[in-house]
């Protein structure tokens, strides 16, 4: 038997959708694999998916510990009873390292690791503090991410903006930047069995109709509504809205597209398992998201050959080239974005060309390249043994590193 490693998150559905290459990696370099998170909460993928991923863990023989990690930090009570859980798992395994995700896991999970003197790798899926981030957000979370860069062995970063900013003002033991969580282009590229009329007849969306498509998470953060605005504004019966995914602003949205004038043309099927044939059947994908750290839809989205409009912001920005694979808008401008949406709904040439773009842009973002990065990191796990150590000495006496700490936050706020 391997010797144990344990993956961890604070929800399932992030285990789900960003960890399964990772865990059959460990797998074949020999380890056993435990996993911890919150089967039961918070997820972004129903019940039936959940059901789904528990029995793929257990066909592939790995140790489940379900876990009540919250989502919000401010549940102080929970994140308690979550450490204590992490610490009893802990002790009672005896793991070689652990590898955690999501903001609220990764706190609980290595404050639980330093406690036990355990290594650590932590993937930022997207710092909650970033260029044009609220103050709040720079007052609650970059210390907090600052402190526990020095129990942190290896930072993953899915970014050049958050690498940039662990380098410079964090103290993990190595920065290791990774080109998201990686998708395997070809799949969205096959010829899926579905036509396109089957797939307007399904969401009861008119044949000759232009479909928007958003996937992800039914909430504030995503910005749904912006784009019904946008709807409002272009003042068009032939486009419809299709968002494919779960969460509270479901009824919100409903009530907003309502107020509109669009609700006619609004669709929410709620979870889809195989986006696949949607992303192909649609025409325009819109992702409208206030804060991203390397959307994996949006990338999914490239690899089907879509022409993208997207917010400006970290991560999405480094997808998509304006007017090449589509257009970037600023962040809650309708303006912008119904300008956006108006040009490529006016040619059908220019949403062709820029699909191809996008096809051949994320060929660098593909899960071969990124799974051989991640088995480096592993690799690195099994020789270096103060990793913390020698960041701490690289970092020692560099210009500014205290005094300049202060105007650094400032200037990316």
């Amino acid at each position: 038997m391997g010797r144990k490693v344990l993956m961890l998150a604070s929800v399932a559905s992030m285990i789900d959708q960003f960890n399964m290459p990772n865990i059959r990696l460990l797998q074949t370099m020999g380890y056993e694999v435990h996993v911890a998170c919150n089967f039961a909460k918070g997820n972004t993928c129903d019940e039936m998916r959940i059901r789904s991923l528990q029995k793929m863990l257990q066909e592939l023989s790995v140790c489940q510990h379900a876990w009540d990690c919250p989502r919000a930090v401010f549940s102080v009570l929970e994140c308690l009873r979550a450490y204590r859980q992490l610490l009893e798992l802990m002790k009672q395994q005896h793991f070689a390292w652990i590898h955690c995700h999501s903001p609220v896991g990764g706190v609980l999970a290595r404050l639980a690791a330093r406690r036990q003197g355990i290594r650590v790798i932590y993937t930022a899926h997207g710092f909650h503090f970033y260029s044009g981030a609220a103050l709040q957000n720079w007052l609650l979370y970059y210390p907090v991410e600052k402190l526990l860069s020095h129990w942190t062995d290896v930072l993953v970063t899915v970014n050049q903006e958050d690498t940039y900013l662990a380098k410079r003002r964090l103290y993990a033991g190595k920065v290791r930047r990774i080109p998201g969580v990686g998708i395997d282009t070809e799949a969205y590229q096959k010829s899926c069995r579905y036509t396109k009329e089957q797939f307007h007849r399904k969401y009861k969306i008119p044949e000759n109709a232009i479909v928007l498509l958003s996937v992800g998470e039914l909430s504030r953060r995503k910005n749904h509504r912006l784009v019904l605005a946008a709807l409002s504004m272009l003042r068009r019966q032939d486009v419809y809205y299709l968002i494919c995914g779960q969460g509270k602003e479901r009824r919100r949205l409903k009530q907003a597209a309502g107020r509109l004038g669009v609700g006619h043309y609004l669709r929410l099927p709620g979870y889809e398992e195989d986006l696949r044939w949607i992303y192909q059947n649609a025409d325009i994908f819109v992702f409208p998201s206030l804060q991203e750290g390397m959307p994996v839809a949006l990338m999914e989205a490239m690899a089907a050959g879509l022409p993208c409009v997207v917010s400006d912001i970290r991560g999405s920005r480094e997808l998509i080239d304006s007017l090449a694979g589509g257009m970037r808008f600023t962040p809650g401008s309708v303006q912008e974005l119904s300008h956006a949406l108006e040009w490529l709904l006016s040619s059908k040439e220019a949403r062709k060309l820029c699909g191809q773009y996008n096809q051949e842009k994320i060929k660098g973002f593909r899960i071969e390249a990124v799974q051989r990065r991640m088995k480096r990191i592993y690799e690195a796990m099994d020789t270096d043994t103060d990793l913390r150590s020698e960041r701490r000495q690289h970092t020692k006496g560099r210009p500014g590193d205290k005094q300049g700490a202060d105007k650094e936050g400032h200037r990316h706020q």
